[in-house]
């Protein structure tokens, strides 16, 4: 009997002891597996986090780098330009003193001039202006004084350029020059270093006024100007960018104290180690390094950090930023600790329901399974709840890395990506990839018209209203500035793209109203496609930014596709402009002369002076290739003085040699006829060389005086008061050349080519070149047809009375030594 009440003792003991250690070892493993696999999701998230830190860190870097090596590109065209503005108000400044003091002696306005330049200083006190004689005499040098008065015609540099005569000569010549020469430092009397000068012409005494500066003075100033703005740089609680050389010289940093001292007598041996290493990677290219660092500008003490360096060898430069471990780690850690703490209160409780189930096993076992099971799920909730909002963070931190923050469009990091998905999506169906790179036309005027805000809001704007012309597979990412890019995968033909274009282009011809301003934009596209023009996205975009440039050079707001075409005319352009900006130096350019005849006596009376090209590279150029682009780098004053120049001397020896003279007609550029020097020039060179100004002829065409006719009509009037005729150009081509008869001076029209070679065939052709020729009867004016180049047009002409014949019926435009040969009576 007493066994039996052991046994059930037992059999009530066993049971509930089996249980509780059943439920304790249940709990035991279902904690520790939730806390395993919330410590391997942590971990997972701190590793996303960082990459993404590093990705960050690593993109503002590039940024900055990309910035200093455009900087340090410009050093040349920075100086150039600040010592030709400094050159033209000390000239300005010497005018002003002559054309004021004119009434005094001669030595007395000279001194009054000297005495004015001599004192100014700039560029942090290099600058200084010299005056010279042409002829190389010195007439004022403030920092060597003693030289004035002697002449230093023969000074040489070390490569045996003669410094003062040469830029004396280019600048009487050209009015203004540059010129490179070799010559030590004042403070470095050791060495030779490269120096810019810049001169212009003071005519008045035969003087020129000159400065210049040495390139490594002006790159030192770049690189002081981006020390200071590296130095300002901030970006969160401990965000900085630093700067140090290979030598270990601080040079930016947020610690001022550190500023422009050495590692080595600021840090200890662990610190310099560690600076080392980043110089040692930083002289290697570029790479992430992980380090202690030696304090934390928040908390001012030791803290392991990831930096992203780069090294710039050519200034010996390491450039800098990173971030702090501690800084995720804390985050990490506060969610960690809040969900151990309701893990333990929760294991608590499930200890203390574990004690009164024990004692009520049998009758509450179901409901103590059910209330563990509910306890256990409102605990995996939980869990469940902080792990989506880690991930929402995540999530949210990668999206910040690939959209442009003001457009939330993908930006160029995600750009390229999608460019690959789009190209394998078109392959996998063989089919074509259109890629678009589209350009706001004129925006920059909108930001200088309405402000900044409004073209951002803009830029907003369209960011929202891309997408909507997107079908499933389509992307559109802002390529920087005012510039997106358009990826269209699955195109089956040109004609299709050219309907994407359209779509693009019609989101622009309704207002945009920003900040309740009604604002009217264009955009430019050039295409690209897949895989004619290109397999990979660089490929891609580059011949979509040629054609780009293409179409904006065309005209606004029109779209343009790759074509090998395009690609071959966007190179030769390229090439042209390079040659065309030597070809004065090499003395590529030359004239010919074509004849134009007496009608009444079939004798010449008047030559056309034609510019040729023959260049060493690209052969003869047509001067419609060339002229514009002349135009386009500002060069078509220079070459203008020389066609005026040698022209004049030519047909000056020609009439010399002549029984009887005979005209000059040259033709006149709009930017030419506008150009402040282009009158005094022309005065200047007819009154050397001694030639008679009734002689000459300009000829003008009627986009001349459509451009602005008020600012045109005064210089054409002061022509005439030179006795120069004046000739209009392709007369009847345009829509208002009646009116211009009556208003502007004019003593010659040139009937067009185009209607001389319909003359014979078109019956209002014919009517209308009669018609000219009798308003240029009616009007005194001298009337000549160009392209004339057969007997039947030549007798049709002067049956009409047309007064001067051109073209290949009589000659050809001729060399001048053929010239003289065939007409020289």
């Amino acid at each position: 009997m007493v066994h039996d009440k052991k046994l059930l003792r037992l059999i009530r003991v066993i049971p509930t002891v089996l249980i509780t250690v059943f439920a304790l070892l249940a709990i035991f493993i279902v904690v520790n597996y939730n806390k395993a696999q919330l410590s391997s999701d942590i971990h997972t998230l701190e590793q996303d986090f960082i990459n993404s830190e590093k990705e960050s860190i690593k993109t503002q870097v590039k940024q900055i780098t990309q910035q200093i090596i455009y900087e340090k590109n410009s050093t040349v065209n920075t100086l150039k330009t600040t010592i030709n503005n400094q050159i033209q108000q000390a000239h300005a400044i010497a005018t002003t003193i002559y054309n004021n003091n004119k009434n005094k002696p001669e030595a007395e306005v000279r001194k009054l001039i000297t005495d004015a330049l001599r004192s100014i200083r700039f560029n942090d006190g290099r600058g200084y202006f010299f005056i010279y004689s042409t002829a190389g005499a010195s007439i004022m040098h403030p920092i060597l004084p003693h030289m004035e008065g002697t002449s230093k015609a023969n000074l040489q540099d070390i490569r045996g350029n003669y410094i003062v005569r040469d830029l004396g000569r280019l600048a009487k010549k050209h009015g203004e020059a540059f010129y490179h020469w070799w010559f030590v430092k004042p403070d470095d009397k050791t060495k030779e270093y490269e120096k810019i000068g810049f001169g212009k012409y003071f005519a008045p005494y035969d003087w020129f006024i000159g400065t210049g500066d040495y390139i490594v003075d002006v790159e030192s100033d770049i690189k002081q100007r981006l020390i200071k703005r590296i130095r300002n740089i901030r970006f969160g609680e401990n965000g900085y960018i630093f700067l140090l050389d290979y030598q270990g010289k601080i040079l930016a940093h947020y610690n001022k104290e550190l500023l422009d001292t050495n590692v080595d007598r600021v840090t200890n041996a662990k610190n310099t180690e560690t600076l080392q290493r980043i110089i040692k990677v930083a002289q290697q290219g570029e790479s992430y390094i992980r380090y202690t660092s030696p304090l934390m500008p928040s908390t001012g003490k030791p803290a392991e950090k990831i930096s992203f360096v780069v090294g710039l060898a050519d200034w010996q430069w390491v450039i800098g930023t990173g971030f702090y471990i501690s800084e995720t780690q804390e985050y990490l850690a506060k969610r960690s600790k809040l969900i151990e703490e309701h893990h333990k209160q929760e294991l608590y409780t499930l200890l203390g329901l574990s004690s009164v189930v024990t004692l009520f096993i049998i009758i509450l076992s179901l409901l103590l399974t059910k209330y563990l099971a509910r306890r256990f799920t409102l605990y995996e909730d939980k869990i469940n709840a902080d792990f989506t909002e880690l991930n929402k963070i995540r999530v949210e931190s990668q999206y910040q890395a690939l959209h442009d923050s003001l457009t939330k469009l993908p930006n160029r990091v995600m750009l390229n990506e999608q460019i690959k998905q789009g190209i394998a999506l078109s392959d996998k169906s063989n089919l074509q990839l259109a890629l678009m790179f589209v350009d706001l036309d004129d925006f920059k005027k909108i930001n200088d018209l309405h402000g900044h805000s409004v073209g951002d809001s803009l830029l907003a704007v369209l960011g929202e209203k891309f997408p909507k012309i997107l079908s499933q597979h389509d992307s559109v990412a802002r390529f920087g500035g005012d510039e997106f890019i358009f990826c269209f995968p699955l195109i089956q033909s040109n004609e299709e793209a050219k309907q994407k274009v359209k779509a693009i282009q019609a989101l622009f011809k309704q207002e945009f109203v920003i900040q309740g301003k009604s604002i009217y934009s264009t955009c430019s596209v050039g295409v690209a496609m897949y895989p004619s023009d290109g397999t990979v996205a660089e490929d891609l975009i580059s011949k979509a930014d040629i054609v780009l440039y293409k179409s904006k050079s065309l005209q606004k707001g029109r779209s343009l596709f790759f074509n090998q075409q395009i690609d071959e005319q966007v190179k030769r352009d390229f090439l042209i402009e390079s040659e065309l900006r030597l070809a004065l130096l090499e003395k590529e350019l030359s004239l010919n002369y074509q004849p134009q005849i007496c009608v009444k006596t079939s004798k010449i009376a008047s030559v056309e002076a034609l510019v040729r090209w023959n260049n060493k590279t690209l052969g003869p150029v047509s001067p419609d290739e060339f002229i514009q682009t002349a135009e386009d780098i500002g060069m078509i004053f220079e070459i203008g003085c020389f066609v005026i120049e040698q022209a004049i001397s030519d047909i000056k020896q020609f009439n010399n040699n002549s029984i009887s003279a005979i005209q000059l007609s040259i033709n006149i550029s709009p930017k030419q006829l506008i150009e402040p020097e282009f009158l005094p020039h022309l005065s200047k060179t007819i009154t050397s060389l001694d030639f008679d100004a009734s002689l000459i002829t300009l000829e003008i065409t009627e986009n001349i005086l459509i451009s602005d006719l008020n600012k045109i009509q005064p210089i054409l009037i002061e022509l005439r008061t030179l006795g120069i005729k004046l000739s209009l150009d392709d007369f009847g081509t345009g829509y208002s050349s009646l009116r211009y008869l009556g208003n502007l001076p004019l003593n010659e029209i040139k009937i067009d080519r185009s209607f001389i070679d319909k003359v014979l065939v078109n019956n209002q052709t014919e009517s209308l070149v009669k018609t000219i020729i009798a308003i240029g009867q009616f009007y005194d004016l001298t009337t000549v047809a160009e392209g004339v180049e057969t007997k039947e047009q030549f007798d049709l002409l002067r049956s009409y009375q047309c007064d001067l014949i051109q073209g290949y019926y009589f000659d050809k435009p001729l060399p001048v030594a053929a010239l003289n040969d065939k007409y020289i009576t």
